[in-house]
Order: structure tokens, then C-alpha cells, then sequence
């Protein structure tokens, strides 16, 4: 497997588990259930393993040729949907309020949160989309 996989499938995993952990503090704070402050901390840490096993665990690959014309068609691609599922996004949060709720205001102490959710969906997208690709094709990568 190669260490762009190995990344992408650390994301994948721990970005998801993150937010899962981040909203069930958040429900945990607006309810008034208990203290969530545990809670977004072990949110945080889950969140940090991706960043940390891509800088420390994840070594570069060995070899003469570490990446070519395919991995910067891959890397292409994938920034290309990410900034697509982004654009998606925005789109969605900025109308699918007018079409449930038409007479409705958008608050706008909810704007702060696009922004996150924004790299949230982006970077998902992207790892999503280099998964997707690699596992694609003929079995060349793995020799």
C-alpha cells in the first residue's frame, strides 16, 4: 500500500469518529446530560491521530520512482472533487434552507461553522477520492 493510502485511510477513519464525537458533545451541552468536556477532548485526540501518523508514523516511500504521472493524475483528481464536494456545500447550505423554510432567517452565528465544515468536507473528499482511485486499475503498486 502506498503512504498516500495509508494517509488518506488514516483520515477516512479518524475524521468521521472526530465529528461523531464532537456532536454527540455538542447534544451532550445543549441537553445539559453531562459535562462534555471529555468528551471534545477525546474528539480532539481522535482527530489528531490522522495529522500525527501522517507526519510521524508514515515514512516516505522508499525507491527511485516515489511518485509519478498517475499519482499526480490521482492528486489532480482528488483536489478536483474536493473542491467540487465544497462547492456542493455551499450550494446546499446556502438554498436548501429557502426551499424547506422560505419565510425563515438564517442566523448568523451559524456562519462561523461554514468554514469548518467547509475543510471537514473538503478534506474528506479528497482522501475519499484518492482511495477510490488507487483502487482502480491493475495491481502495479503493490510489487
Amino acid at each position: 500500500m502506498k503512504r498516500e493510502q495509508e494517509i488518506a485511510w488514516s483520515f477516512v477513519i479518524t475524521m468521521p469518529l472526530g465529528l461523531v464525537f464532537c456532536a454527540i458533545a455538542a447534544v451532550m451541552h445543549y441537553k445539559e446530560i453531562g459535562p462534555p468536556i471529555p468528551l471534545a477532548a477525546l474528539a480532539a485526540v481522535v482527530i489528531a491521530v490522522g495529522p500525527f501518523l501522517t507526519f510521524f508514523i508514515f515514512k516516505k516511500d522508499k525507491g527511485k520512482v516515489t511518485f509519478d504521472e498517475r499519482d499526480e493524475l490521482i492528486d489532480k483528481n482528488a483536489h478536483l472533487a474536493g473542491f467540487g464536494a465544497v462547492y456542493l456545500l455551499v450550494i446546499l447550505v446556502s438554498y436548501v434552507p429557502l426551499a424547506v423554510a422560505p419565510e425563515a432567517k438564517i442566523p448568523t452565528a451559524w456562519f462561523p461553522f461554514l468554514l469548518p465544515a467547509a475543510v471537514f468536507c473538503q478534506a474528506f473528499a479528497i482522501f475519499t477520492a484518492i482511495l477510490v482511485q488507487y483502487g482502480r486499475g491493475g495491481r502495479d503498486d503493490e510489487k
